[in-house]
């Protein structure tokens, strides 16, 4: 305890010395957080944030407290704070961290828990930006995930390891590429040209005669073309009805321009009412962190309504139990894997809600197809795991063909379902987790 409580006043300046801090680096790459576990950044604002983001994306250093000295764009973002919080928030950060449940393989939900259950003054910002597709994005998460942040987020929203919290803004998007650089424009209802004119209309009180402006001018004045009165007081001698357009292609007229919403990443043309609407929030601490950082995310891996539900971390341990039994009493035992190859480019194309009901529908139907007695594991988002007991060869055969065939059912034919089968037992000289990642590796190249 005491050596904690000497860690919480070691704190190691990038830049220049702080007060009596004096102990100053000037690389990322030469804070050694085992002596100073937090850091305090004193430099100027542009190479702050580029600290920052070389920190948070350091697989080392990403978890510990960063201070900084002045404001700066990601100061807000992706620091702790700032010289006068860091007294105060560096005991409780150290304290939670020294709890974590690290596992050496990390899920996406587990180094979010992992950054943001020790920090209750936890919140993820968006950032808005021109270069982003979608406008904003939220750099913590970049950070930390990669190309991985967009899918996990909106993992860690349905898993309450985050909850949204104020609305920063609302964008429309495109429906094909989610792209939030459109532009709208006026179109010809009959040909779609957007080379259209808004003319100003003239109403002649004297004969009733109405048409564009142009048509009453006559050198210089305005003239009705029909009954030839010269018209010089609006009010009295004409009025102007509503404004009509002239479409130079086509050259039909019309009162009212229908809008169209072009997409400029992808070209996309489509009605305004189309279009995707994303709200964007900020992001607090959701009641399930505290479970996610002290216990890992496989606890989340709910149990699925059939068969006997299994942790990826027993998996392993029950093969082996399997293989060994297999080897001395006989019998046949098979494990099947059934991997949606295409999931994350589904939950992109159509969104979580869609994506969610066709793989709600998909498990429905698995569910006719398995008994009580098979064990089932959600490996991952993406990957299902079965052990199939006493299953012989015909057996696993013709049910393999049956899971295959789900994808042609419609509704899910989007989903594309790679079905690979592999028998038991695990060879006597393999560990059964070193012969599992094997053929994970074979089939969805898994690192």
């Amino acid at each position: 305890m005491t050596r904690v409580a000497e860690n919480y006043t070691k704190v190691q300046v990038i830049g220049d010395p702080v007060q009596d801090m004096m102990d100053c680096v000037d690389k990322v790459s030469l804070w050694d957080i085992d002596s100073h576990p937090s850091v305090l950044l004193n430099v100027e604002p542009s190479r702050q944030d580029e600290l920052l983001v070389e920190i948070r994306c350091d697989d080392m250093r990403r978890l510990q407290p960063v201070f900084c000295v002045v404001k700066s764009k990601l100061s807000d973002v992706l620091a702790d704070g700032y010289l006068g919080d860091m007294w105060e928030r560096i005991p409780q950060v150290l304290d939670r961290l020294a709890l974590l449940h690290f596992s050496p393989h990390p899920e996406s939900l587990d180094l979010i828990a992992w950054y943001c259950w020790p920090r209750s003054y936890f919140h993820v910002h968006p950032v808005w930006s021109a270069e982003y597709q979608k406008g904003y994005s939220y750099p913590l998460l970049d950070c930390l995930l990669g190309g991985e942040a967009e899918l996990a987020l909106s993992r860690a929203v349905d898993h309450h390891l985050l909850v949204p919290g104020k609305l920063i803004d609302r964008l429309r998007l495109c429906r094909v590429c989610h792209g939030s650089r459109i532009n709208f424009v006026d179109v010809c209802p009959e040909c779609n040209s957007i080379d259209i004119h808004l003319k100003p209309g003239v109403h002649c009180f004297i004969c009733g005669y109405v048409d564009d402006q142009d048509v009453f001018m006559l050198s210089g004045i305005m003239q009705c073309p029909k009954c030839s009165t010269k018209l010089r007081h609006i009010g009295v001698d004409y009025d102007r009805p509503l404004e009509r357009y002239s479409c130079l292609s086509c050259y039909a007229r019309f009162i009212e321009a229908p809008v169209k919403a072009r997409c400029h990443d992808c070209g996309e043309i489509q009605s305004p009412d189309d279009l995707t609407v994303s709200p964007v929030h900020e992001f607090t601490l959701g009641k399930l962190a505290r479970q996610i950082a002290l216990e890992g995310s496989h606890m989340l891996h709910l149990p699925l309504t059939w068969g006997a539900p299994l942790t990826v971390d027993h998996l392993p341990w029950l093969m082996q139990w399997v293989s060994s039994n297999q080897r001395r009493y006989g019998g046949d035992n098979t494990m099947m894997m059934i991997w949606l190859s295409n999931l994350a480019e589904v939950k992109i194309n159509l969104g979580l809600t869609k994506a969610q009901e066709r793989i709600t529908e998909l498990v429905k139907r698995m569910q006719k197809l398995f008994r009580e007695t098979d064990v089932v594991c959600q490996y991952s988002d993406d990957v299902l795991i079965l052990l199939l007991s006493h299953t012989s060869d015909k057996v696993w055969e013709v049910l393999r063909n049956r899971i295959s065939t789900l994808g042609d059912v419609e509704g899910l034919e989007q989903l594309k379902l790679i079905v690979e089968v592999k028998a038991l037992p695990v060879p006597e000289d393999q560990i059964a987790e070193d012969w599992l990642k094997a053929w994970l590796a074979d089939v969805v190249h898994y690192e």
